[in-house]
């Protein structure tokens, strides 16, 4: 193992030094996903220019953004660079450059509008065996030609009980390498992600704090350093981004920020949490702390103010509930959790459907889901394992 990772890490210094393209580039939101992108990519230390040259569509007018960079912590060979871009035009194609002969790549707004299906995909557990079982998934995914993609902790298990190591690192870049490579649409356009921080993304595992997770907090300008986040996509949909008990407690300050978050979005009609441990398990025990703490401080607050659905991780399984509503399956009026996270893990044998009241679909396999919600309303859930084969199908 140790071989294998300066071997890699070898590769890539010396492929840095004979070209003139980063390592990997990759994409998120900080706010407003309809007129703005962070574009992020990572260097090596003597590449410290943190510029984008940007243009819509096939304009020849460029525009330069500005941003900063900072280096990683536990290896400071590698720079991570963060510029964001903004005043863009809503559901419109950019192409962007590093330099200004550099390689070009592409990127595309949101909608401020629901005047169009807008598609999303949403995974965990990812880089938990090899490259090989991650990339595979990865590729299904793309090919779905999603908006953009929910990342739900657990990313490149890259931390433990001790602290982060160069091994760790490489880890990291080979995780962001593949999504830089694989998570691109049809026409072109790279993929963003909003993440969540996992247990295996922290030393540690539970109850810690950022400090702890340095790499996580590093490669990632969302969440930021508050560890939770909300990003609106105008006034058709949020995605609320959360820590279950990693770097920042469930109760307190984040419960109290996650009822005020909910309550001033109770008038838009999409709403989704992302977090990593699960509130209603398919593999591991109902009966956990982090569950019942899930459960007894969030899950009250998501049926008050009306949250459509959660995406749970954590378990290498795949499930769907029904809407759940005072701890009962219900017909409606419920919140649907979603998961739970197999993306690149060994899949777990799930509880039985048929026996386990919160559970209305289950699958031992490596999974991603792909959400559709369509401008009449209507949301539409399709789950698929590693091959591409459909294991789930539920309007919700």
């Amino acid at each position: 193992m140790k071989v294998k990772r300066f071997t890699l890490t070898l590769l890539l210094l010396c492929s840095w030094c004979f070209a003139t393209e980063p390592i990997a580039v990759y994409l998120t939101w900080k706010e407003c996903p309809e007129s703005s992108m962070v574009v992020q990519w990572i260097t090596m230390d003597d590449e410290t220019s943190d510029c984008v040259y940007y243009s819509m569509g096939n304009s020849h007018t460029s525009h330069a953004g500005l941003g900063s960079h900072k280096a990683l912590p536990q290896d400071p060979r590698y720079l991570v660079h963060c510029v964001e871009l903004g005043n863009l035009t809503p559901d419109s194609t950019y192409s962007f450059r590093l330099k200004p002969e550099g390689k070009c790549y592409s990127f595309h707004t949101m909608p401020a509008q629901l005047n169009r299906p807008v598609r999303f995909i949403a995974g965990g557990d990812m880089y938990h065996e090899t490259l090989a079982m991650l990339r595979e998934t990865n590729q299904q995914a793309a090919k779905t030609n999603p908006d953009f993609a929910l990342v739900g902790g657990d990313i490149a298990y890259a931390a433990g009980k001790k602290p982060h190591s160069k091994e760790d690192i490489a880890r990291w870049i080979e995780w962001i390498q593949s999504w830089y490579e694989d998570m691109v649409t049809d026409e072109g356009c790279l993929i963003p992600f909003l993440p969540v921080i996992g247990n295996h993304d922290v030393n540690g595992a539970f109850g810690q704090t950022p400090k702890e997770a340095t790499t996580f907090y590093t490669l990632f300008a969302t969440p930021g350093d508050q560890g939770y986040n909300v990003i609106d996509f105008n006034n058709y949909l949020s995605i609320i981004l959360l820590d279950s008990g990693h770097t920042h407690p469930i109760e307190g300050e984040q419960t109290k920020w996650l009822a005020q978050t909910l309550e001033n979005r109770s008038a838009i009609p999409n709403k989704f949490a992302l977090y990593h441990v699960t509130a209603f398990p398919s593999a591991r025990k109902f009966i956990d702390v982090y569950p019942i703490k899930i459960r007894k401080h969030w899950v009250p607050i998501f049926e008050h103010f009306g949250l459509t659905a959660a995406f749970e991780n954590h378990d290498h399984a795949y499930k769907r509930t029904p809407p759940i509503r005072n701890n009962k399956a219900v017909d409606a009026d419920g919140v649907v959790y979603i998961g739970d996270g197999g993306w690149g893990a060994k899949p777990r044998k799930p509880h039985s459907d048929k026996k386990t009241w919160y559970l209305a679909k289950t699958a031992r396999a490596r999974n991603f889901v792909l959400v559709t919600i369509n401008p009449d309303g209507h949301r539409q859930l399709d789950a698929y394992d590693e091959k591409g084969n459909q294991i789930d199908h539920a309007s919700f």
